[in-house]
């Protein structure tokens, strides 16, 4: 025969008089709680499921400069700095936030962001940004021409991959093309390369 106590909140904040998975008062059966949580599947559309950090910029070395001039094999600035991550949900999406140092020589023309693969060497990679117009070819762009008309500053951007259609692991990294000769540069003196991966509730 079961107990029943009425519930009770007591003067110091306390409450008594519940039962919790049948057993008597005061007694909390942590298998019954964990399993009535909140799971992934009972949380609302637009929560985080998880998030993903990649290692942060440890390079000494010299700049990266971007030499590629192909939108399908970019320049990556830094293969150790690459996330990894599993969704949960075939249908969620994927938020990228990245930051880095990037500097932009006279007339440079290209572009800078994060990639989506779905092999860890990142091979076959994907622009996630979206482009308006025929191309991202000035995303980054010194229209100054004289020689000593360099641009430096740190890029910060938020972007999100909604090409998820199953639950296999995914990697992003960021790396960047040229649209004409001059150069597009992740460098040496500059704020290093840091990503992080967010996997949102479709």
């Amino acid at each position: 025969n079961s107990l029943i106590m009425p519930i009770q909140i007591n003067g110091n904040g306390t409450i008594t008089g519940i039962s919790v998975g049948g057993l008597p008062n005061g007694i909390v059966d942590t298998d019954t709680l964990a399993n009535n949580a909140a799971t992934g599947a009972k949380l609302a559309s637009g929560a985080i499921i998880q998030t993903v950090v990649g290692a942060s910029e440890t390079n000494t070395g010299s700049s990266v400069h971007v030499t590629s001039t192909n939108p399908s094999a970019p320049t990556f600035f830094n293969s150790a700095c690459k996330v990894t991550i599993t969704p949960q949900f075939s249908n969620s999406k994927i938020l990228i936030m990245w930051t880095a140092g990037i500097r932009l020589d006279p007339d440079a023309e290209g572009y800078v962001g994060a990639y989506y693969s779905p092999n860890s060497d990142m091979s076959s990679p994907v622009i996630i940004d979206p482009k308006r117009g025929a191309n991202r070819d000035e995303s980054f762009r010194n229209n100054d021409g004289s020689s000593d008309a360099h641009i430096f500053w740190v890029q910060t951007q938020t972007t999100w991959d909604s090409t998820v259609s199953n639950t296999n692991t995914r990697y992003y990294n960021v790396g960047g093309y040229l649209s004409n000769n001059d150069t597009i540069e992740y460098g040496d003196g500059q704020v290093g390369l840091t990503i992080m991966a967010q996997e949102i509730k479709a």
